[in-house]
Order: structure tokens, then C-alpha cells, then sequence
């Protein structure tokens, strides 16, 4: 198995090594064994599915979040020989029609889609027909309503896999991300339902990022930090790509109009969204002021600095945001700006628990809004229940999300659920409200983790190995400013 693997890696892929954690994922899955692949941005996670899938029998089905990248990973693989098609909200009537034929045609080898467009019952019928041998599960940190990128149409995999194996194959599954403490593996594991699965991870260090932390007094003192870390005095004049992330849409705009830079929020038309993405990927380079709205998805090299004026919720949110600057190699500055009133704030996101009689209300109302307004797959949308709900919009969705994660519900896509369970009672719902209020308690640990990580006085990587369970024990060439640099020297 390994002269086949090292044969493909040279004559398909034209590589002449692995990089660290790839042949260990490779083997992992040739051998039909689910994994967790852990492997920091930049470190070739798409090789750790696409060789295994040329070995492995049936399809291989990709689900992804990223919508903007699944063009640039279809021409890659078609330019490897291997047959691909995407089926997504960019794809036309006539290109999903077309794309529907060819993986009936059983020529596919790669379907890339979404786990919203995967709620479809007919893509799973027709996936199920032609047989799916592998299930790649990308930005797996979504599955987890811990993480900070959470994804609730991914609870729904499961199921998905469940209809998948009723076909030729039982799939193996490979989840892949670049960012995962304990508690979001253990998420990813459960909600996967993963069956013993191999858990692979390459160091988390990336050396030619220069990480600091400054602390600020007062707002006058955190804005001067700001110019200084942008270089920039009274205009936004800058010849490299940056991003500046902030805790509220607010001061994005704020600041965006302070300095003429581009901004980004999840508020925001979508136009207009999209017009500041695109011009910040092709653009003149420039500085975008967003919240953690912007950065999923986003594949530009050559982001030289990234900047948090505010205090992150979580050390894997900060680890995945800083990670989106120096993807080319070169150097890159990471500043994290903060105050007390970062903390305040970020303990008041973490907010509180779920009353169960807000779950069951949440639960009857659905019940009902599919027997009444349901349609011919028994799904219904959250603005249909308006009539019959007293429950304002926010709270159906977050009481349907925590239902999911129990498989009392599940997402449909395109906004809609449906029941799986018709019953609720309230000894169910006490354990519910129990785990929210438990998971309230892991984010506001997860703050306090975050403050530790920005006043402590150790090298800023070593804490993040010890956070992440990277057991390698010397950080060769760190830059960070607790091993010499200063907000001067570095900024």
C-alpha cells in the first residue's frame, strides 16, 4: 500500500513528499477508517482526500461551506483527470440538470456541495444510487456548536450518511479542519458519529507569523495602537493587504469611515458585501474592517497583517483568524488590541442557557407548522410559523438548532426544518436546557482562556501548543513579543 501511495503522490499529483500528517491521513482512510484530520492552513489538507479517493471504491463527496472556492478545487481536479461536478447555489437550473446526469452516468469521481444543498432528499437518493465510497466533511470545526464558525445544516450529516449507505458503499468519512481544541474534536466525533475514528495532527506552529499583544487604557490610547500597528497617520495609505477585526458592526463601519477602508459585516446587503470581498481579493491592496463575518473561505496569500481590536471569544477563533495572514510563507503580523471592555463584552456574547419551556414551545410550534403549512417533504420554513408561534423568529431558530443537536429535528436547507421527533417531554427538555447552560459555561471558559493567552508573559506559541495538544516541544525562530519583539519592532 505505501509503493501505491508514494506512486500516486509522484505520478498523479507530481509532488516528491508528504507534508507532515498527510500519508498518516492517506493511509488512514485507504484503510477505511473514519478520521479527523487536524493539519494547519497551507499544509495540503486537499491532497488527504484526494489521493485516498483515486484507491478507494465509489464517489467521493465533498461538503464544503465554502462555496467561493469549489470552482478553483473543480479545475484542479479536473486538471488531474479526475471528473468533478458542483452542485451549489452559483450553478445554474441547467448546470445542476446537466451535473445530475453526469453523476447518474456513474463517470463522476468528485461531487462538491454544500450541506445545505445536501438536505435535498433527491441528491441523496441519486448519491446513494450511484454509490459514495468516501464523504469529505471540510471546515469540520462548523459541525460544532462550540466552535466559532458553527454550521447547523451540518448536523443533518449523519442522517445524510445513514441514506448514503443504503447504496453500494459504506462510506468512510474524513473531517478535516485547521483549528480544533478537545472540546471541539470531541463535538466533531459525536456529531459525526464517527466510528472510533483515527484523529491526525501536524504541529500548529507557523513561524513566519509574528504574533503580539497590546493593551490598551483607554479608546484614544487602543485607536493610536491601531495607527501605529497600520502605519498610518490621520489617512488609510497602505501598499499591503490587511484585515482589522472588530467586535461589532458598529465600530467596523466606524472605522471603515474613519480611515476610507473597506468594510464588512454580516449585516450588510449582500451586494455590498460581496463588492468589498471582491475588491479586497483583486483589488488594490487594502485594509478591511470586518467582524468575524469575513474570513471563511477567504484564499489570499498575501494578507500581511491581521488585526484584532477586540478581544477574540476563544483561542481557537483567534488561531483560526490569524491564520488567514502570510499563507504565501513570508511574514506576516498579527496584533491583538485590547481592554476590560473587550471582556465585558465578550462575556455578555456568551450569554446564558435555554429554558426548557422555551424548547418544547419551540418543538410543538414546528409540529404543528408542518401539519399545517408543511410541504411535500414535511419541512417548513421559520417565517411560516408566524401565524401560529409565540416565539419571535431568533428564538425558534436557536430552539431548533439545539433540538437538532439531539435529533429531535433536523435543518432541510434554504431555511426549512422538519421533525423527526414528534414528541417532546419535559424530562428531555430539562437535559437540553441543562447543556446549553453547560455550553454557556465552556464559552465563558473559553474568554477566560483567551485573557490568560493575551497577558501572560510566555511565548505566544508555546500556549497555543499546550492549548491545542501540539506535544512538540521547541518553537525554532519564533518572532512573537514575548521572545524579543515589540509592538515597535514588529509593527
Amino acid at each position: 500500500m505505501t509503493d501505491l501511495i508514494t506512486e500516486l503522490l509522484h505520478d498523479t499529483f507530481h509532488l516528491d513528499e508528504f507534508r507532515p500528517g498527510q500519508r498518516e491521513t492517506c493511509e488512514a482512510i485507504i484503510a477505511g477508517r473514519d478520521t479527523i484530520a487536524v493539519l494547519p492552513t497551507g499544509s495540503g489538507k486537499s491532497l488527504c482526500y484526494q489521493l485516498p479517493a483515486m484507491v478507494r471504491e465509489g464517489a467521493t463527496l465533498v461538503v464544503s461551506p465554502l462555496i467561493s472556492l469549489a470552482k478553483d478545487q473543480a479545475d484542479h481536479l479536473e486538471a488531474l483527470g479526475l471528473p468533478t461536478v458542483i452542485l451549489n447555489s452559483t450553478r445554474t437550473r441547467k448546470q445542476i440538470a446537466d451535473a445530475r446526469d453526469q453523476v447518474r452516468s456513474g463517470k463522476i469521481e468528485f461531487v462538491l456541495t454544500t450541506p445545505e444543498r445536501l438536505q435535498r432528499s433527491d441528491i441523496c437518493d441519486l448519491l446513494a444510487e450511484v454509490g459514495v465510497g468516501l464523504i469529505v466533511v471540510d471546515e469540520a470545526h462548523c459541525v460544532s456548536q462550540w466552535g466559532h464558525d458553527f454550521r447547523p445544516d451540518y448536523l443533518a450529516l449523519p442522517y445524510v450518511r445513514g441514506k448514503l449507505s443504503e447504496g453500494k458503499y459504506h462510506p468512510a468519512v474524513i473531517a478535516l479542519t485547521a483549528t480544533a481544541g478537545e472540546k471541539t474534536l470531541d463535538e466533531i466525533r459525536k456529531t459525526l458519529q464517527l466510528s472510533n475514528p483515527a484523529v491526525v495532527r501536524s504541529g500548529v506552529v507557523r513561524t513566519n507569523l509574528k504574533l503580539q499583544v497590546c493593551r490598551s487604557h483607554s479608546a484614544d490610547e487602543k485607536l493610536s495602537l491601531l495607527q501605529r500597528a497600520l502605519k498610518i497617520e490621520g489617512e488609510l495609505e497602505r501598499t499591503e493587504p490587511a484585515i482589522v477585526y472588530c467586535a461589532t458592526t458598529k465600530i467596523a463601519e466606524s472605522l471603515a469611515a474613519k480611515f476610507d477602508g473597506l468594510c464588512y459585516h454580516g449585516k450588510m446587503r449582500k451586494a455590498d458585501r460581496e463588492s468589498a470581498q471582491n475588491e479586497f481579493m483583486n483589488g488594490k491592496p487594502s485594509v478591511i474592517f470586518a467582524t468575524n463575518a469575513f474570513g471563511l473561505g477567504i484564499d489570499k496569500s498575501d494578507i500581511r497583517q491581521v488585526i484584532h481590536y477586540k478581544l477574540p471569544g476563544s483561542l481557537e477563533a483567534y488561531y483560526q483568524e490569524v491564520g488567514r495572514a502570510g499563507r504565501d510563507g513570508n511574514i506576516a503580523r498579527c496584533t491583538l488590541i485590547y481592554d476590560r471592555n473587550d471582556l465585558d463584552l465578550q462575556r455578555m456574547f456568551a450569554g446564558g442557557g435555554t429554558e426548557s419551556s422555551l424548547l418544547i414551545t419551540a418543538h410543538h410550534t414546528l409540529v404543528s407548522g408542518v401539519e399545517r403549512f408543511g410541504d411535500d417533504d414535511q419541512t417548513v420554513a421559520v417565517g411560516d410559523l408566524k401565524p401560529i408561534s409565540p416565539l419571535g423568529p431568533t428564538q425558534l431558530r436557536n430552539s431548533f438548532h439545539l433540538l437538532a443537536s439531539r435529533g429531535i429535528v433536523a435543518p432541510a436547507g434554504r431555511g426549512r426544518w422538519r421533525v423527526l421527533e414528534q414528541t417532546l417531554d419535559y424530562d428531555a427538555a430539562d437535559l437540553l436546557a441543562l447543556a446549553t447552560e453547560a455550553r454557556c459555561e465552556d464559552r465563558r471558559v473559553a474568554v477566560q482562556r483567551m485573557v490568560e493567552f493575551a497577558e501572560s508573559t510566555t511565548c505566544r506559541w508555546k500556549q497555543l501548543q499546550a492549548y491545542f495538544g501540539d506535544d512538540a516541544e521547541d518553537v525554532d525562530g519564533c518572532r512573537c513579543d514575548q521572545c524579543g519583539g515589540t509592538l515597535s519592532q514588529i509593527a
